[in-house]
């Protein structure tokens, strides 16, 4: 809300206005307005970009970064006028996309905007653009999961030929008392993502869409998309199997361990907790589990326009759902997600399997490294 504050005529008459800070609730984004009664011609407000923050579960979100711009003008002396300021939410980090206003009376609290603000982008891993990228492979980590990234690097991300191949991969993070450390990291790697949102279980979601914004932006040449998690094994052999044979299917839909039917847990003592104020219904629209789905770049490009009208919720892979049923899409479930890995029957895991979850970074070497000896 911002503070009214009449102008006073006479000796005050040529004085600016002072603004007081902005208070903004839980992912509203409203017009917020001026009174001036004053000879006041022009006037111009630039405020940098500031941080919202969810306070949920005892934790603190950060919904978006935001920038508020505005030019006041022809203001005149006779009456009080009414001056609607537009906000913008921060599109990038070039100068020219954070200055682009975008209307404060947007239909929909809590949903997307037309770009997650990014701290590090690596905007040339796809390059060059000239080039088909068969799969581009988007997995979340956190922070302090270095020595994980670096198990990843050295074993199943080898197919990406240091990010030259034509699989590419990046790494997705959001902000902690450690991002200076991963930024020394990117100067090494340059695969991080780093969004301008804490880094929480309850932002998977942000981390999610900030991917899917980026690959639509950077990534225009890849043909699929495959989002997993660092906890994860990929067996790119199976990933490009199950690919080739569901390439059809996955034109219009997002495939992997999927469920076609779901029930909110309501326990508060669940990880995946949802309360009755963030979902309502009684059940989830189905959804493939977030540690490991596949997709094509023009359902990536449908979710993050469809975003834009699907209120944030927590639980990344169910939103994911949301914005695939709002389209009129689908759930197409595949075998060889999330299998148990058999050590002594190898021609089963070439033929079968795609995911591992839940690998530590001892095991993710191990599968990596022990030579496939048939039974």
């Amino acid at each position: 809300m911002l503070k009214i504050i009449h102008m006073q005529q006479g000796n005050f008459r040529k004085k600016v206005v002072r603004l007081l800070p902005f208070i903004i609730s839980l992912g509203l984004v409203f017009p917020m307005f001026c009174y001036i009664n004053s000879n006041v011609r022009s006037l111009k407000f630039n405020v940098k970009p500031f941080v919202i923050y969810d306070t949920t579960n005892d934790t603190k979100d950060v919904l978006e970064k935001l920038k508020t711009y505005t030019k006041l003008t022809k203001i005149h002396t006779t009456s009080q006028t009414t001056v609607e300021l537009n906000q913008t939410l921060s599109s990038s980090t070039d100068k020219h996309d954070q200055e682009e206003e975008i209307d404060g009376k947007h239909k929909c609290n809590g949903c997307f905007s037309e770009s997650i603000y990014l701290i590090i982008d690596n905007k040339d891993i796809c390059k060059p653009l000239n080039m088909s990228i068969d799969i581009l492979i988007m997995i979340t980590s956190s922070p302090q999961n270095k020595l994980i990234r670096n198990a990843i690097r050295d074993t199943w991300l080898k197919h990406t030929k240091m990010n030259k191949g034509n699989i590419r991969y990046v790494f997705l993070l959001g902000e902690s008392s450690m991002t200076k450390e991963l930024e020394k990291e990117n100067v090494q790697t340059k695969d991080i993502i780093l969004g301008s949102f804490r880094d929480t279980y309850n932002n998977l979601t942000y981390k999610t869409l900030m991917s899917f914004q980026w690959a639509t932006k950077h990534c225009k040449n890849a043909q699929f998309v495959m989002k997993t998690d660092d906890d994860v094994y990929v067996h790119i052999p199976g990933l490009k199997r199950v690919i080739k044979d569901n390439a059809d299917a996955l034109k219009t839909a997002v495939g992997g361990s999927c469920y076609r039917v779901a029930n909110p847990i309501r326990d508060k003592g669940s990880k995946y907790y949802a309360s009755f104020e963030s979902y309502q219904e009684k059940t989830y629209p189905g959804y493939c589990s977030g540690t490991g789905y596949v997709t094509t770049l023009n359902v990536i490009t449908k979710i993050v326009k469809i975003s834009k009208e699907v209120p944030f919720f927590h639980l990344e892979d169910v939103y994911v759902a949301l914005c695939i049923n709002k389209i009129g899409l689908r759930l197409h479930p595949i075998i060889g997600f999330m299998l148990a890995y058999d050590f002594g029957n190898c021609k089963n895991n070439d033929q079968t399997l795609v995911t591992i979850h839940q690998v530590s970074v001892s095991m993710l070497r191990r599968i990596w490294e022990v030579p496939c000896t048939p039974n």
